[in-house]
């Protein structure tokens, strides 16, 4: 079954061979066989010739010694024409006979029946076509054939046969002559056998080799009875006999059997022979077949066969050609399936490795190659399920394949990521296309009435300048494209520098991996001071200090954190910790305060997020009204529909929210007003250039005023002088955080700081 699967047309061949060496073979038998029907028919014409001749001639060697008695007893007989003829008249009656005749032992005639004053017929003894026989006759004691003639008297071609009577003594009386007609008890031999048409019989003298006759003969009856028959084709016959039965003319002589063999004659023709002596009457019986005649009638029973075998043949290659190609159509779906991605029937990752090749060869010109990442994509799936995905993903095909350049090829990589090749190789057409491929990937997509925005990050590698392999073009593009996705919606060419950082990364990915392990990872926590310089609570921050690396900055690691999937699991480790300790401080100071915990893209995301986080308030036994959740605005540009439910669950088990970093994304206020929000925190970038500034300046009062207007808290991050602490104050806001008032300290330092100052009672 598995060949039958690999290779139909291997099945067929073999089928189509052996079914050709079986009518191969059925041919050689046919062959055997149709040349053993012609061989036994001719050996059973020359059994019924040898018989026929032999039964005739007896027959009438008997007669003519019963006449011969006869004439002998009354001698007054013998010079009586009519005493003669009254005795040979029943002789005359044989229809086969032509005449009858009775000559001194000189060949005088005595009697002839054919003319009524035999004194008028020629000497039989001086005529060259019967003086050979007549001296024959007186030296046998038996009857002798004569040379086959055309006899004047009865104007026919006739075949006597003559028998010498003698006295007591031996000596010869007279000689009796009888004609045979030619052409009439052998032709009737002739005329009773099937594929008579196809015989060639002949009666050969073996004392001269004239032939007494031969079923062609009518056609040329001089050339066939004035001449002897070939000896040399004789001789040729007795050789091929020789060769094949070892036996000598004597021996054919002596025991009479019947031989057949194939021989070819002077003239290059072939022809199937058998033959058989009689030795009574001293004669050759030969039946020849032309071996053209043989094939010919083979080769029409071939043919059949052949148009049998050609029939069954081709219905045979129609079968095979149906299953070939409903088993190509299979293979070739199967194949598309392996290759191409059922939703935007673009090529894939295995189609992919697989044309490479087509690509990337020895001495093959430069290509380029874009690794194309979609932002913000994974939002669509979790919120409104993969229909809506996929429908999107849809789409972004149809805008790739529309941008694709002249002998270029795009394939879906994988989930929302897509790679490009083009024979684009310069460094500003590859940025060019490269921002055009952004623009069409960032329009809205529209489906089922809803409006989704995303973007791309692209990371391009050249071949072979960063890679010979697949492998290492796409490992420099997935570099270039780690650079792109920092800021998003933007594209880079892979750089070696890019590598370096890479490399760093990863390994201070590796290095973060063992950290949770060996609890490397701690909390420290900055103070948050209102406008009279008391302690409304703390911010928690988490920081590394790695044995290998030293102290890493979380700016370092967090979005390692983030790529990598192990942020959940390192906000799971800063809730717990930061419940925990919080806790004991409170245990310790008698005192409540606020403490803002920093929540992650993915851990928000998280579908567990929520559970743990009520289960480790619940088993730190840590209020609730303690806790803010400190968002980064991106957050909610991410997905504001699928957030908005969460936050205000949150916002109803009494968990504060704070919007971090707000001003240096993109939220519009329609989006603010409808988020639980209860404080804003101005990002520390504003609060540096508010001196240098005017439009940083004006950015703080305007954020101050919105969160104002919102009836939100205002906190102001990376305060670090007086003069900055003052003027947001006059501005209007109502918390301060930096190293002015203090830098982020471990739970140790913390307890001191907050044991040497007084505390806002906000809780």
């Amino acid at each position: 079954m598995a060949i039958f699967k690999k290779n139909i047309w291997l099945i067929f061949y073999v089928l189509a061979l052996t079914a050709t060496l079986f009518f191969f073979i059925i041919s050689y038998f046919k062959w055997q066989n149709t040349y053993l029907k012609y061989q036994t028919s001719q050996e059973n014409i020359v059994e019924l010739m040898a018989n026929a001749t032999y039964s005739l001639f007896d027959t009438q060697e008997r007669l003519m010694d019963i006449l011969g008695v006869t004439l002998r007893e009354d001698e007054h007989y013998l010079y009586n024409f009519q005493g003669i003829e009254k005795h040979v008249n029943s002789l005359l009656q044989n229809p086969d006979v032509l005449a009858f005749g009775v000559t001194t032992p000189e060949g005088d005639f005595i009697y002839g029946s054919s003319h009524k004053d035999p004194t008028k017929i020629p000497n039989i003894a001086n005529q060259p076509d019967s003086r050979d026989s007549f001296s024959e006759a007186l030296s046998y004691e038996t009857m002798v054939f004569g040379r086959t003639y055309f006899s004047p008297a009865v104007q026919k071609w006739a075949m006597p046969i003559r028998k010498t009577v003698r006295d007591e003594q031996g000596r010869p009386l007279f000689v009796m002559t009888t004609l045979f007609k030619l052409t009439s008890t052998f032709d009737r031999l002739i005329n009773s056998v099937r594929h008579r048409q196809n015989l060639i019989v002949s009666i050969i003298r073996d004392s001269d080799l004239f032939q007494q006759y031969n079923s062609l003969g009518q056609n040329e009856y001089n050339l066939t009875y004035q001449t002897p028959f070939p000896k040399a084709s004789m001789e040729r016959m007795f050789e091929t006999i020789f060769d094949i039965y070892h036996l000598t003319p004597h021996d054919l002589k002596k025991d009479e059997p019947l031989v057949s063999f194939r021989y070819q004659d002077g003239q290059g023709v072939e022809y199937l022979t058998s033959i058989k002596y009689n030795k009574t009457y001293k004669l050759w019986i030969v039946v020849h077949t032309y071996v053209d005649t043989i094939i010919e009638d083979f080769l029409q029973t071939l043919a059949l066969y052949f148009a049998v075998f050609i029939t069954s043949g081709g219905l045979f290659f129609f079968l095979f050609h149906l299953i070939a190609n409903a088993e190509e159509k299979r293979r070739n779906d199967l194949l598309y399936q392996a290759t191409y991605d059922q939703l935007t029937t673009l090529p894939n990752r295995s189609y992919l490795h697989q044309n490479i090749f087509n690509w990337a060869y020895k001495n093959a010109p430069a290509f380029s190659l874009f690794y194309i990442d979609m932002d913000h994509f994974k939002n669509i799936n979790d919120s409104f399920g993969h229909q809506f995905g996929d429908y999107v993903l849809v789409e972004i095909a149809k805008r790739l394949k529309g941008m694709l350049p002249v002998d270029a090829d795009v394939i879906r990589y994988g989930g929302d990521e897509f790679v490009m090749m083009t024979h684009l190789c310069e460094r500003q057409e590859l940025l060019f296309f490269a921002t055009q491929l952004i623009e069409a990937l960032s329009r809205p997509y529209d489906v089922q009435e809803l409006h989704f925005n995303i973007g791309a990050s692209i990371g391009i590698a050249i071949y072979p300048d960063h890679g010979q392999s697949l492998d290492m073009l796409l490992r420099a593009s997935d570099i270039a494209l780690y650079e792109s996705k920092k800021i998003k919606n933007s594209a880079h060419i892979f750089a070696n520098a890019m590598q370096e950082g890479f490399l760093k990364n990863v390994h201070i990915e590796q290095e973060l991996r063992k950290a949770m392990a060996h609890h490397e990872l701690f909390m420290v926590y900055q103070p948050q001071m209102d406008i009279k310089g008391s302690v409304y609570g703390v911010e928690a921050l988490i920081r590394w200090n790695s044995p290998n690396l030293g102290l890493v900055p979380p700016n370092d690691f967090i979005p390692l954190a983030e790529a990598s999937g192990l942020m959940p699991k390192i906000g799971r480790f800063i809730v717990e910790t930061v419940c925990l300790e919080i806790q004991t401080l409170h245990k310790i100071l008698q005192h409540l305060f606020q403490v803002s915990i920093n929540i992650s893209v993915r851990q928000f995301m998280d579908a567990g997020f929520l559970e743990h986080l009520l289960q480790t308030i619940e088993q730190t036994q840590l209020r609730s009204l303690s806790i803010t959740l400190e968002v980064t605005e991106n957050l909610f540009i991410e997905d504001v529909h699928a957030l908005l439910p969460l936050l205000e669950q949150i916002k109803a088990m009494g968990i504060h929210i704070s919007m971090d970093d707000f001003g240096t994304g993109y939220s519009s206020l329609s989006m603010l007003r409808k988020l639980p929000i209860d404080e804003l925190k101005i990002d520390k970038s504003f609060v540096d250039e508010m001196f240098e500034d005017d439009a940083a300046q004006k950015m703080v009062q305007n954020i101050i005023a919105i969160g104002k207007n919102f009836g939100m808290h205002i906190v102001a991050e990376g305060v670090e002088t007086k003069e900055q602490k003052e003027l947001l104050s006059a501005f209007g806001c109502d918390r301060f955080q930096g190293y002015y008032f203090a830098k982020p300290l471990p739970k140790e330092d913390l307890l001191k700081f907050l044991q040497e100052n007084s505390f806002t009672c906000n809780v």
